[in-house]
């Protein structure tokens, strides 16, 4: 007997449904200290708007993300971006057809820096 399913992997539903214009709904930066306290956090609004087009390219239309044109993919876990010259990977935290929220870490002098953007459709 054979069965046939049909399922489709989710970095290819990721690729689906992020295709389209964005609202920058938030922007958070949290600062945290080596023993993983947080130390301090800010937080932005209304940061314009990222459109990804089906092609694999995007446009950053408030100029408050990454400032510029740019190329994405995705894997089930990572929003890939490549502008000016240099490619960045966020992990992928939060997505539906509605809302999406992906964020970078990165070390600091102190401990580390989360940077979490919240987009909305």
């Amino acid at each position: 007997m054979i069965a046939f399913t049909s399922c489709e992997k989710e970095e290819e539903q990721i690729e689906n449904w992020i295709v389209g214009t964005w609202n920058v709904d938030k922007y958070e930066q949290l600062d945290y200290n080596e023993d993983g306290e947080l130390e301090g956090e800010s937080e932005s609004t209304d940061q314009g708007k990222i459109e990804f087009r089906k092609d694999g390219t995007g446009t950053d239309i408030g100029g408050n993300f990454i400032g510029s044109d740019f190329k994405w993919e995705n894997t089930d876990e990572k929003l890939i971006l490549t502008a000016g010259g240099t490619t960045t990977e966020y992990e992928i935290e939060e997505y539906s057809t509605t809302n999406f929220v992906f964020s970078i870490t990165t070390p600091s002098n102190s401990g580390e820096e989360v940077q979490r953007w919240h987009l909305s459709k």
